[in-house]
């Protein structure tokens, strides 16, 4: 319970920034195409946060009675959150490299703005269907097993796989990350490079320069947080024991970082942002300044 505790002030409150976001950036100050991808982007994020929680109802002790009967009556939601948990790996993988084209292209022509603000949605799309794509084999090779409910010890177990599966699995999860991230390492380093090269640093403006500070930033950080998410467990796998449940908790939380992380990325390090928000809450404070006033001077006329 306390670790659900847990998942429930750190999370709900991230979970609905996110929300606030994807339709915060739809807002006139953020015409730019960049903002299109990042809207799609915290789209798959809420989709895949959501679909964790499938998986937390059932290691909750208040939630498992009902995920029992969702176990007898309606079994096939197991078989959906385990293609989807390998789905949203490769979804999410998928996205972050198509952010990083995004500013690899920018940073190349003055014409990708474009080409992004047209065709956006039919990348993601391609997205969408590629990442079926690289899941499908996992399900044909059965390198994932469904969870059960085991009513001898009465309660929710993994199904596992045999050892040469579990072999082929992590092989198969290893490659693919590191071929993301490498992917991911590349398209951010020649980012930074032709920035420097197109703008150098002694005939930047103050806003260039910032600019390129803001954006070196944000790129490492996607980078390294990509890195950690995907990789750390495996890595730490291998070289420590841990137990289940451990493991179970860090994998959710690492999926949780990456999953509602953008929103506070933004806030930190967009100065586009930062303005607008400032902006929007200046406008907020006459608003309730205007509703106090009006609150009391009704309470003075009832009085």
């Amino acid at each position: 319970m306390i670790v659900a505790g847990i998942w429930v002030c750190y999370g709900v409150p991230s979970f609905f920034l996110v929300i606030f976001f994807l339709f915060f950036l739809g807002k006139p100050e953020f015409k730019y195409s960049f903002y299109r991808v990042l809207q799609c982007d915290m789209t798959i994020n809420i989709l895949c946060y959501l679909n964790t929680w499938i998986s937390r109802l059932y290691h909750i002790e208040t939630t498992i009675p009902f995920m029992i009967w969702v176990h007898d009556n309606a079994y096939f939601v197991f078989r959906v959150y385990r293609f989807f948990v390998n789905y949203y790996h490769s979804a999410q993988s998928l996205s972050v490299i198509i952010m990083a084209a995004h500013r690899f292209w920018s940073s190349k022509s003055t014409s990708s703005n474009r080409f992004w603000s047209v065709y956006y949605g039919h990348v993601y799309l391609g997205l969408a269907v590629t990442s079926v794509i690289l899941t499908i084999p996992n399900v044909f090779l059965g390198l994932y097993a469904v969870d059960y409910y085991d009513r001898e010890t009465g309660v929710f177990v993994i199904n596992r796989l045999t050892a040469d599966k579990v072999i082929l699995g992590n092989f198969t999860l290893m490659t693919k990350s590191l071929i993301f991230f490498a992917i991911i390492f590349v398209l951010s380093i020649s980012t930074l490079y032709l920035l420097q090269k197109r703008f150098p640093y002694q005939t930047s403006s103050l806003q260039v320069k910032t600019m390129m500070k803001n954006l070196t930033t944000i790129a490492f950080m996607n980078s390294f947080l990509f890195f950690v998410v995907l990789l750390w467990p495996i890595i730490i796998s291998i070289f420590v024991t841990l137990s289940g449940e451990f493991q179970y908790n860090a994998i959710m939380f690492l999926s949780d970082v990456l999953s509602l992380s953008l929103p506070y990325i933004l806030m930190a390090f967009d100065k586009n942002v930062q303005t607008t928000m400032s902006k929007m809450m200046d406008s907020w404070g006459p608003r309730v300044q205007h509703s106090g006033s009006f609150t009391m001077q009704r309470r003075s006329n009832f009085l």
